[in-house]
């Protein structure tokens, strides 16, 4: 039988990266997979998201280099070792540019949602704006997860 999937936001993989999150730790990653009975997934368009929330962190912090323990949370997320990559298709990519003509303001989320969607996958989020947005628009919520 296979797993479900679930699809997380850039805010759960930041503990990985040394950042602070309020309610949140690197290891809650391994619980999701537990609690939901799905393996963990990361859209990789969402890459820049992360890199953009890792520099911004890294300019709070005066740091001009990427961190060692940073880099090497970096090589596990592009080896998958605790997160697997989703490739995007024309589907996540054709509902994302929908969302955003809808009025959402971040691609990022567009691309979240529409990866979930069409990987039927659980998706995984903090972002209760995100899921207002989807249903004021009349979308689909039941496969959202707010924690």
């Amino acid at each position: 039988m296979q797993r479900r999937k679930a699809v997380i936001d850039t805010t759960y993989l930041l503990p990985f990266f040394g950042i602070k999150v309020q309610g949140l730790e690197a290891r809650d990653v391994a619980r999701l997979r537990e609690e939901l009975g799905a393996d963990i997934y990361y859209p990789i368009l969402l890459l820049p998201e992360l890199a953009a929330k890792i520099a911004k962190e890294m300019m709070k912090q005066g740091l001009r280099e990427v961190p060692e323990p940073a880099s090497e949370a970096l090589i596990a997320l592009l080896l998958e070792v605790d997160v697997g990559l989703i490739q995007p298709r024309i589907e996540h990519i054709k509902t994302a540019i929908k969302l955003k003509a809808l009025g959402h303001p971040d691609i990022f989320d567009c691309i979240l949602y529409a990866t979930a969607l069409h990987e039927d996958a659980i998706l995984v989020t903090r972002d209760r704006k995100l899921v207002e947005f989807l249903e004021t628009k009349g979308l689909d919520t039941s496969n959202l997860l707010i924690r």
